[in-house]
């Protein structure tokens, strides 16, 4: 009997691996896919997204089955296959294939944004005949020659069904647009084209291009950056955690990187250039009228360098803290986390947990972004708390991704006039592939568990 249970045992594991050998084979010698999607897609699009879908799927097959045989993934995916098959069998097959690009964009219509998903079938009838069952009251979809278009709403007041279908068939009959795919050898899986960017970034536009090699997710592409750069900043600092320095200005960066800070002073008016080493966020007890979110006071472990069009004094931003978290020497103290304030010139000031990092610097860089991306996301404070935040699934995803990682260097130059190039590379560390980790964060956001 033993025998008979270890001879059973052994064929099960040849037949697994012949079997997932075959399927692989297969996949690579019966498709090499490099045709450009033709899709419809209209001259105010907000931006377009083109995910080789083959590619990825292929590449991410041969990792979980033979690189990773990663046991906890596949039992994820079983359970997601186990949940669509058991609630969803009695949805009609949409025809799609599996072989093309599926492309995503946005239009807006009447004062609704609407997001198209486009992706090929082999029969637009039983596309047409059959989306319906896959669509929720904000969605429809429908289908012109070999092109399935899926429609849902994501602001403005909510359209009907039917009209809906009248934007995705109105959307269906403008003339098709040919997306150029990148060379093989690129690996390219993402191509990402932001047509209209709000006028509070700065940005008006930018092309960018996600391809994964071995050991690191490559990024290349170019940005459009109408206004003209302040000069560069005078000094620098030493990172220890995510190292960011910038020269491009949003208007809304008061209310992002500093909105923990005072409002309504010159030291946040006419940023010309910033640089800030963020290590993450420790979770204090509430400072008087300073912002709390779910009864604690998010202070983030920083350096910051800003630097200003104008003079400033760096005394009037300690003295528009709180009194409770002010102490001498232009100190603030929040509990854990205790800020120095050192005023760098007339138009640049500091403020930070270590006034020992500050550097001289003398480049020209106009953006880039170096480090640790593990640390982007540490919470510190509350035991009970912080193991709650970073075990909620979304955050956990995202926190296992990062710290699959092992660096981040991503810079943007100067190429012509108000064009600028990116370039850059995500790093990995020694044992996890890139492809293989941003699949696992993206099987863990919320609309899988839907």
């Amino acid at each position: 009997m033993q025998i008979k249970k270890r001879f059973y045992a052994a064929f099960l594991v040849v037949l697994l691996t012949a079997s997932s050998l075959l399927i692989f084979i297969c996949l690579n010698l019966l498709s090499t896919n490099q045709n450009n999607p033709m899709v419809p897609i209209p001259d105010d699009a907000k931006w377009v997204l083109r995910l080789d879908a083959e590619t990825f799927v292929k590449k991410e097959i041969y990792n979980t089955l033979f690189a990773e045989k990663d046991d906890a993934f596949i039992q994820k995916v079983r359970e997601l296959m186990e949940k669509n098959i058991n609630t969803e069998s009695n949805k009609r097959s949409l025809r799609i294939d599996p072989q093309e690009d599926i492309v995503l964009y946005s239009v807006e219509r009447n004062h609704k944004s609407f997001l198209l998903i486009a992706v090929q079938t082999k029969d637009a009838s039983a596309f047409d005949n059959n989306i319906s069952d896959y669509c929720k009251s904000n969605q429809a979809g429908a289908a012109r020659d070999n092109c399935g278009l899926f429609i849902q709403q994501i602001k403005g007041k909510k359209a009907s069904r039917e009209e809906l279908e009248i934007t995705a068939r109105k959307i269906l009959s403008e003339p098709f647009k040919e997306l150029k795919k990148a060379a093989p050898d690129k690996n390219e899986f993402i191509a990402l084209n932001l047509k209209k960017l709000p006028v509070s970034s700065g940005f008006s536009s930018m092309i960018l291009s996600v391809q994964h090699q071995e050991k690191s997710i490559n990024l290349e592409g170019e940005v459009i950056y109408p206004k003209k750069l302040h000069p560069n900043l005078k000094f620098g600092l030493k990172s220890t955690g995510v190292y960011v320095y910038s020269r491009f200005i949003p208007e809304g960066l008061p209310d992002t990187l500093l909105n923990f800070l005072p409002q309504g002073l010159p030291h946040f008016k006419d940023i010309e250039a910033y640089a800030i080493d963020f290590k993450g966020t420790y979770l204090e007890d509430p400072k008087d009228s300073l912002p709390s979110i779910i009864g604690f006071l998010p202070t983030p472990v920083m350096n910051l360098i800003v630097q200003t069009k104008n003079a400033c004094d760096i005394t009037d931003l300690w003295k528009a803290f709180p009194q409770s978290v002010r102490r001498p020497n232009l100190t603030l103290s929040f509990g854990n986390t205790v800020f120095h304030l050192k005023q760098l010139a007339a138009n640049a000031y500091f403020i930070g947990v270590d006034p020992n990092a500050v550097i001289s610097h003398s480049g020209n860089e106009v953006f880039f972004i170096k480090g640790h991306l593990e640390k982007s996301t540490k919470v510190y404070g509350s035991t009970f708390v912080t193991a709650f935040i970073e075990n909620m699934g979304p955050v956990k995803a995202f926190n296992d991704f990062l710290n699959s990682s092992e660096s981040i260097n991503i810079e943007i130059k100067p190429k012509r006039g108000d064009r600028y190039a990116i370039s850059g590379q995500i790093n990995f560390k020694k044992g996890k592939l890139p492809l293989h980790e941003m699949t696992k964060m993206v099987s863990g956001m919320p609309f899988f568990a839907e």
